[in-house]
């Protein structure tokens, strides 16, 4: 049997992630050197080489490939384990961590608020990234639940249809386009665009809509803030593709214009995502079921 700590597997995984000592040392809080040391203590208790090293640049080996595989899945189930443990003790406080998009913080928080209400012994860690960062996170067993809108396909997962999630080109409304009925998908290319950062959900949604008008795109800023980038689309600085769902204060207030885009709204669809194949336990379950049950009717209100 492999005698290898849960640190260990920490680790290697973060030299996995990182493909670099330095970086996963500071994702860890140690030294590189100490990172360099347990790597080689960890290679010779698997008995396998796991890395290839080109200058600082690390490759997994076929061996560390699987060793990456079952590492995130015992520290999983060394997680999942110390949940239940609690549960049968008792506590009466239990932590549930999710992970969502930015435009998600539009809406979950009333759906947390109401889930306390009723269920007061649950508190939240609230991790707001974008659509990689959260892939990554449930990866690695950083968070129970994820609400994003594109499904991963990077990793197993079982996700579940919450809502329709409505995207739609914006500007201010002294923008020349702000006055124009039915505007034609290739008009968009001929003005300024401000965009989400690469790896968002809305990135890879306006993309793919360019893309099928082939539409090169005059992108002059990116912003991983979708209220930098209404405050930006205010100022008049261009026209932007955002969440419709985060848009209630600026149309209420007549500060921002839905443009008249053929072809949109692009309408996807809101997720809330776990890993598969896990069986859920009944904490995440009974939030994932209350999510599902009450988003709709507070998305509504948001596009009312």
């Amino acid at each position: 049997m492999i005698n290898i700590s849960s640190r260990q597997l920490r680790i290697f995984i973060a030299a996995a992630k990182h493909k670099n000592f330095t970086r996963a040392a500071e994702e860890i809080h140690i030294s590189p050197p100490a990172i360099s040391m347990q790597m080689k203590e960890i290679e010779s208790l698997v008995n396998a080489k796991l890395f290839f090293k080109e200058g600082r640049k690390l490759t997994l080996t076929s061996a560390g490939e699987y060793f990456l595989n079952y590492a995130r899945h015992i520290l999983q189930t060394l997680n999942e384990t110390e949940r239940v443990i609690s549960q049968l003790k008792g506590d009466q406080i239990e932590i549930i961590k999710v992970g969502i998009i930015s435009t998600a913080q539009y809406f979950l928080p009333q759906v947390l608020k109401q889930f306390r209400q009723k269920h007061p012994q649950y508190k939240f860690i609230l991790e707001v990234r974008n659509r990689d960062q959260l892939i990554e996170l449930l990866r690695d067993g950083n968070i129970d639940v994820a609400i994003m809108g594109l499904v991963p396909k990077e990793i197993n997962t079982k996700a579940y249809s919450l809502a329709n999630h409505p995207h739609v080109f914006i500007a201010s409304p002294s923008h020349p386009l702000s006055i124009i009925k039915r505007i034609k998908p290739a008009q968009l290319g001929n003005f300024e665009l401000i965009t989400r950062e690469r790896g968002s959900g809305t990135r890879a949604h306006m993309e793919t809509f360019l893309n099928d008008y082939d539409i090169e795109p005059q992108i002059i800023m990116e912003m991983s803030s979708n209220e930098s980038i209404k405050q930006a689309v205010i100022a008049d600085l261009g026209i932007s593709f955002v969440s419709r769902h985060t848009l209630a204060s600026e149309l209420k207030n007549k500060e921002l214009k839905i443009l008249d885009v053929i072809d949109t709204p692009i309408n996807r669809k809101w997720h809330v995502v776990t890993l598969h194949p896990t069986a859920l336990n009944r904490s995440v379950e009974l939030l994932k079921d209350y999510i599902i049950n009450q988003t709709q009717t507070i998305l509504n209100k948001l596009v009312s």
